[in-house]
């Protein structure tokens, strides 16, 4: 039994089905299958009834339950306190899903080039999820949107993105480089994984002039949002560092200005390693020239 196989465990009571609790790891369902019957064929032990097709967890199943969250927490604390005890120059990176993949490569790139004795990990995940993993010490620097939930670290911000309508270069508004809230009425949007804040702005100011939309598509993936937007009608708003494709048209919206602001957020203890306060001072460098 591995801490994987735990892993497996924990989301299968947490799903109660196994097709769905491979989703939620991004798995094959044989894999699951087999960690869950690795660990009953393993002790002789049963964790699950299977009661047509479902799954109900047994006495053993719930026990074992309870030891393995307490068996990954303390493994969790035990990488965070590796990861802080080291002595070598590591940078544990947590950015924002939003932010832009060419801008990450291109900070990744460019100071590894330059400091060739730090390294740097690098986690992507959603904005919650990054608040929470700096305040766990997963990592110790994140870069995120938005000034929300911040209040307890230090924050510098270091980058403003400038939000616009996407429709397609085949659209009936492609020659209009600035739009009025009318050549919005009872459009179709694609909604994506831009932040709430920029959301409501644009709900707001068009609800505001009585323009209605049609949400048709709500979609987590900024290449799903890109296709749709490109071969159909549908629009979409998205950030300028996102959305740099030859096949899609930005339009700016008049009255109507939105940007999202970037930052750099940290710990105060953190900042004050060198290398850490070097990557910092890079990354502002690196963004007053664009």
């Amino acid at each position: 039994m591995t801490i994987r196989d735990l892993e497996i465990f924990i989301e299968v009571v947490r799903a109660k089905n196994m097709s769905n609790a491979a989703k939620n790891l991004k798995i094959s369902q044989p894999t699951v299958s087999h960690a869950i019957s690795q660990i009953e064929n393993e002790y002789n032990v049963k964790l699950f009834d299977r009661i047509s097709k479902k799954l109900y967890i047994t006495d053993v199943g719930l026990r074992l339950y309870d030891y393995a969250l307490n068996i990954l927490e303390q493994f969790e604390d035990t990488v965070v306190f590796l990861q802080s005890s080291s002595t070598a120059h590591n940078i544990n990176l947590g950015v924002s899903s939003n932010f832009s993949s060419q801008f990450l490569l291109e900070i990744i790139n460019d100071y590894e080039k330059k400091k060739e004795d730090v390294s740097l990990r690098v986690y992507v995940d959603s904005r919650e999820k990054i608040i929470e993993k700096l305040h766990s010490g997963i990592i110790n620097l994140a870069i995120i949107d938005g000034d929300a939930g911040i209040e307890d670290n230090s924050a510098e911000s270091f980058y403003e993105d400038e939000i616009f309508i996407i429709s397609s270069k085949d659209s009936d508004i492609k020659d209009k480089e600035v739009l009025d809230a009318e050549d919005l009425r009872n459009k179709k949007f694609v909604l994506g994984d831009l932040d709430d804040n920029s959301k409501k702005m644009l709900l707001n100011f068009l609800r505001e002039r009585g323009i209605p939309i049609d949400l048709k598509f709500i979609c987590q993936n900024k290449d799903m949002v890109l296709n749709i937007v490109k071969n159909s009608d549908a629009l979409s708003i998205g950030a300028s560092s996102s959305f740099k494709d030859e096949d899609v048209v930005k339009h700016r919206l008049e009255d109507l200005s939105i940007k999202r602001t970037y930052y750099m957020v940290y710990h105060n203890d953190a900042f004050l390693k060198k290398d850490m306060k070097n990557f910092v001072n890079f990354v502002k460098h690196k963004f007053s020239k664009k």
